[in-house]
């Protein structure tokens, strides 16, 4: 029995000791006080695109360089789209373009259920970086059972993904109580005219109907990387998984919890995900290897012995690196309900 207890001591204190040299490597601050989602070109102009409420009570997607300077609000007022949710940018690897969602002109009911992260009543849209042209790529059925959320371009900008929402939340039935979604992705490519035209579009659901929500592809364009309840007994127990963009070969890559907001670092080497693991309430950032090994703690936002403590329980969202791998800026939400947060910036150290 001692010598079981001397084990077990050695065991956590090793990995203590561990989480503490972690923890040593992980800088975090508030990019932005207030703001949901957020991506960093890697093109080269080295600009962070992410959305805020305005003034208004409606998102909108801004352009800002990495220190936070030269802010700009490229959708506010614009005359080319509807005034109301704009939100969930994500870079073309030209820089000069960006995929949004964007609330429909008119619809049934407020605006509550078209709240980036929520996506009813919501189209996406291609503008360009001052958002003089602007161009609708998927129109959805203007009714409660659809929505669109976080599309996200391939690496090589010849195609583009989506999570696509087929039935609508409904808290009494089993599995449904964030809907049913689908993968969907498309072909993309500028016509003769240089316009942007969507073909091909495919929907996927690994397991039939389920909650997914995807985040887009691997480095080297050959996988995908979503997460899903599929096979679970809670909608809850939401799992990390990567498969081929033709749907075969899904691989589960956590196995207990809750977890979301997956990504990879730029070299597709490494993984970072949310998850409520070793937080009770609140989630934290993670890294893994691509394969699913090698879990370690990255922020301790919801850990009240730890520095980084937010404050309160905090929920950590999608995110995206710079081109080096060395830092990645995400969304933070303090309200699972408003979808209210901040963009916070993380910053690796060399042996992360």
């Amino acid at each position: 029995m001692k010598k079981t207890f001397l084990v077990f001591t050695g065991i956590l204190y090793l990995q203590l000791a561990s989480n503490q040299a972690i923890a040593r490597q992980v800088s975090a601050s508030i990019f932005r006080g207030h703001g949901l989602d957020v991506a960093w070109d890697k093109s080269g102009s080295n600009r962070i695109a992410y959305s805020a409420k305005g003034s208004d009570g409606y998102y909108d997607v801004h352009l800002a360089g990495p220190d936070g300077s030269n802010d700009t609000c490229i959708t506010c007022n614009s005359p080319l789209l509807p005034n109301k949710h704009i939100a969930a940018p994500d870079w073309h690897p030209s820089g000069k373009w960006l995929l949004i969602t964007v609330e429909k002109a008119i619809h049934e009911g407020g605006s509550f259920s078209a709240l980036p992260g929520f996506g009813g009543f919501t189209d996406i849209w291609l503008i360009n970086t001052n958002c003089t042209k602007a161009y609708k790529l998927v129109n959805i059925p203007n009714d409660k059972d659809h929505g669109v959320i976080m599309p996200h371009f391939s690496h090589d900008g010849k195609h583009i993904i989506w999570t696509n929402r087929k039935e609508r939340p409904n808290l009494f039935a089993h599995g449904r109580l964030f809907g049913f979604w689908t993968i969907n992705i498309a072909d993309f490519a500028f016509n003769k005219e240089g316009k942007p035209e969507i073909s091909n579009i495919k929907a996927m659901e690994p397991a039939g109907s389920a909650f997914y929500e995807c985040y887009g592809y691997s480095p080297d364009d050959k996988q995908i990387i979503f997460c899903s309840n599929m096979h679970q007994k809670s909608t809850w127990d939401e799992h990390i998984y990567t498969m081929d963009t033709s749907g075969a070969n899904v691989h589960q890559l956590t196995e207990r919890d809750y977890n979301e907001h997956a990504f990879y670092t730029p070299d597709g080497n490494k993984i970072v995900w949310m998850t409520n693991t070793g937080t009770g309430k609140g989630t934290d950032w993670w890294i893994m290897n691509k394969d699913g090994s090698n879990k370690k703690r990255l922020t301790y936002f919801n850990d009240k012995s730890s520095p980084q403590y937010a404050g309160r329980a905090v929920w950590c969202g999608f995110g995206s690196f710079n081109a080096a791998g060395t830092q990645f800026v995400g969304g933070r939400q303090v309200s699972l309900i408003t979808q209210e947060g901040q963009i916070i910036k993380v910053s690796l150290g060399p042996d992360l």
